[in-house]
């Protein structure tokens, strides 16, 4: 089962939406979740235990996490998926936009296995 976590930089208010969309979804803000302990965290300890919770991490992030996924990869480290965001197919101010997509790949990946899948988000398709 797809269970998504969104990095800092993406709004808690994303979270309340999908559920709402996607009834059965499973979805939470690093900035909420555990009580933020991980807001602020370096993206190896988040990717940690992101992992642990067997969670998927969706991030606009690609500087600083697409290097470690790379180093992750030669060193055999596993992790339970990224969703990257890119700004220039959803903008990061765009919460409808982003809730449409991670909706759309919420509905046909829901059941796939998570495991060392690395996604680039595509703009939705409309309804």
């Amino acid at each position: 089962m797809l269970r998504l976590l969104l990095d800092e930089h993406l709004s808690p208010r994303i979270v309340k939406q999908f559920l709402v969309k996607c009834p059965g979804g499973n979805m939470a803000s690093v900035l909420e979740w555990q009580d933020a302990r991980l807001s602020g965290a370096l993206d190896d300890l988040l990717l940690t235990e992101a992992h642990q919770h067997k969670l998927t991490l969706v991030t606009y992030d690609q500087a600083t996490i697409v290097p470690l996924l790379k180093s992750w990869a030669e060193q055999g480290i596993s992790h339970s998926g990224v969703i990257f965001i890119d700004d220039k197919t959803i903008r990061q101010d765009d919460f409808g936009g982003i809730i449409r997509a991670l909706g759309q790949l919420w509905q046909k990946g829901r059941n796939e296995n998570w495991l060392n899948r690395v996604v680039y988000l595509t703009r939705p398709t409309e309804a």
